[in-house]
């Protein structure tokens, strides 16, 4: 998966692990769909937490110079037996989401917050793993929780508990498509003995 389209999978996939029970130990899953949904469909049932993509910044204070060779261009095509591709250092991105959680019964709320401060954004520790192209790796990127904020409120004279998580998520772009060039089989220095130092000798 590309840029962007990668991380929101990873995230949402992340948030659909969550269950909340209550005082009669009934156990529900908490829906996770994207705040502005394009082909998917929702039908709104308590409780639920919605992904909205805020912002991508330059994080250039990660920025690094120079080239990559590697086999399969980061995992995004199918290697090629003899061809490795060089291409420049990846741009390094930040990716600010924000993650609202909606709930009508206290004990639901309580479990939401508890679970994602406790397993999902730790602080300055957290982390969300996402997966190559292919499928065939997984990296690990930072998640850092930037801010929480509780925004409960009374809609149709019920009481909504709400709350806002601020995340930032470290990511990545590779510059151009990068160039195909066959891998190198053997090395050769200096194999005019003539040149070498008296210290050393021929293997």
């Amino acid at each position: 998966m590309s840029f962007l389209i990668a991380e929101d999978a990873a995230l949402k996939e992340l948030l659909k692990q969550i269950y909340v029970v209550d005082e009669k130990n009934n156990a529900r899953e908490v829906g996770v769909w994207f705040a502005t949904p394009d082909v998917e469909s929702r039908q709104q049932s308590y409780p639920y937490l919605t992904i909205e993509f805020l912002s991508a910044d330059r994080a250039k204070y990660r920025q690094q110079s120079g080239r990559w060779v590697d086999n399969d261009r980061q995992g995004t095509v199918a290697p090629v037996a003899g061809i490795v591709h060089a291409y420049s250092m990846p741009i390094p991105w930040d990716l600010t989401y924000q993650i609202t959680s909606y709930a009508r019964h206290p004990r639901h709320d309580r479990q939401i917050i508890t679970h994602l401060l406790s397993n999902d954004f730790i602080g300055q520790h957290g982390f969300l793993s996402v997966q190559n192209e292919l499928g065939t790796q997984t990296s690990f990127r930072h998640m850092v929780l930037e801010g929480f904020a509780k925004r409960d409120t009374i809609e149709d004279g019920r009481r909504l508990f709400r709350n806002v998580f601020t995340v930032t998520v470290t990511s990545e772009t590779v510059a151009g498509q990068g160039t195909g060039v066959p891998e190198v089989d053997s090395v050769l220095i200096n194999n005019d003995p003539q040149n070498i130092p008296d210290e050393f000798t021929i293997l």
